[in-house]
């Protein structure tokens, strides 16, 4: 049930996309990465939508890595590395 629990679950890469801005720029650049979805950053985590209204919500980082690898086609490791990229030195 949404919202049932204490919070968002545990996110290896929070320091990396915790706050507004960060989430903003990670769904910028995951959306750049689709075609016909695109990622919008929420309080906490993303959603990937579609043209046809569905969407699905990610609470973590992990999770929206692997949504957006399967509708892209791309792989989970380059997705990762692309939604991180300011982050990655």
């Amino acid at each position: 049930m949404c919202g049932g629990c204490a919070g968002a679950p545990p996110d290896w890469a929070a320091e990396f996309v915790s706050g507004p801005r960060r989430r903003a720029e990670v769904a910028r650049r995951m959306s750049e990465v689709l075609r016909r979805h695109t990622v919008r950053a929420i309080p906490s985590g993303w959603v990937v939508a579609s043209l046809t209204g569905s969407a699905v919500v990610c609470r973590t980082y992990d999770e929206l890595v692997g949504s957006v690898a399967e509708r892209s086609g791309l792989s989970p490791e380059h997705v990762r590395f692309r939604g991180l990229a300011a982050h990655a030195h």
